[in-house]
């Protein structure tokens, strides 16, 4: 005779599943303190739920780096997750999402933060990346020679049909399409390899003003709301002025083609934790949850209807996070499916 179903606990599941899980998890209130440690975050961190529970997470043995975006979080009231990226002793890195913990009646209970062991994701980028970059050195003698063969041809037809016309017209099209591609390539293995970086003290809320004023035009076109907002700038930061401003570039760039005809997208400059902060917030899709913590990788795209018809190489945000570390800062992205995202950085400002 069949078992009647008898629902599991919910309480009991919650408890097997956190002690199950590969990733590390930390649940705090809505202070900061920590309120839960599964068996795999006692692992890593070293510590005992035991110990910790019941204490501010910053006076724990976890990694400040963590304590410091919890803490960024609760001052500023974040509302949805934040992803970002944590290397840990031993060349290990992590990906962690921090996100809100809202009741029923949307009042904040607290803070969960999910650490997920990216390491072999890294190494196999690294082997990748090597590969790929002399391809690309040796793509660029060839492209040259068809650059030149195509304008060849063009000059010598002395009355080219439609037909000729429409074809060189897709052959000057898909090579400069490789070689944007190139070009992206090898300015990657130029700021990873910490080449061409000049350093000087500049003002970075200017640089994104002056970024924002150049795709004025193209937002118009698109019939976007493109704002610059801008808290004052006490201090300058040390730093590459062109890198700096490709990376501004790349966001805003980025924030403009995912974002439809009639939406916004808006660059804002502040300053906090001793770091000159930008962020490029849109009215696109939005990003789903599982993609978040691949999307500074190289060639990562997220692919669904949203974007299926968007071309890109996935490498504008890789080049912003090799630029803004190589700046010794950080990035990341927030963003929730059907309301947006914001992208952002932030970079030491001199004292």
């Amino acid at each position: 005779m069949t078992q009647p179903f008898t629902p599991a606990d919910p309480h009991h599941l919650a408890a097997v599943l956190l002690r199950s899980v590969a990733e590390a998890i930390i649940a705090t209130d809505p202070a900061g303190q920590v309120a839960l440690v599964n068996p795999s975050a006692e692992k890593l961190f070293a510590v005992k739920a035991e110990d910790v529970i019941g204490q501010p997470l910053r006076q724990m043995s976890f990694d400040p780096a963590l304590a410091n975006w919890l803490e960024r979080a609760i001052e500023e009231g974040t509302s949805q997750p934040v992803v970002f990226e944590l290397e840990f002793p031993g060349e290990r890195y992590f990906s962690a999402s921090l996100a809100p913990l809202s009741d029923e009646r949307h009042k904040r209970t607290g803070w969960v933060v999910v650490l997920q062991d990216v390491t072999h994701f890294k190494k196999v980028e690294h082997w990748r990346s090597e590969a790929i970059q002399t391809a690309a050195h040796d793509l660029r003698n060839p492209l040259n020679l068809m650059y030149g063969s195509a304008n060849l041809l063009r000059d010598t037809l002395p009355q080219p049909t439609p037909e000729q016309v429409e074809c060189l017209a897709m052959l000057r099209s898909g090579m400069e399409r490789m070689g944007t591609l190139i070009e992206q390539l090898l300015n990657l293995e130029t700021i990873e390899a910490g080449q061409a970086i000049t350093l000087s003290k500049l003002a970075l809320r200017r640089l994104m003003e002056i970024t924002v004023a150049e795709f004025r035009h193209e937002a118009d076109k698109k019939k976007i709301t493109l704002k610059f907002e801008g808290a004052p700038a006490t201090l300058k930061v040390l730093g590459d002025e062109s890198w700096l401003g490709r990376a501004i570039t790349n966001l805003v760039s980025n924030a403009l083609k995912y974002t439809p005809t009639g939406g916004a997208v808006t660059v804002r400059y502040r300053e906090a934790d001793h770091t000159g902060i930008c962020e490029v917030t849109d009215t696109g899709p939005g990003i789903p949850a599982a993609a978040q913590a691949r999307l500074f990788e190289r060639f990562y795209r997220v692919r669904n209807a949203a974007t299926r018809n968007i071309p890109g190489t996935g490498l504008g945000l890789a080049i912003v996070k090799s630029i803004v570390e190589k700046h010794a800062g950080r990035v990341w992205v927030s963003s929730e499916e059907g309301q947006g995202s914001t992208f952002g950085f932030a970079v030491p400002l001199l004292t």
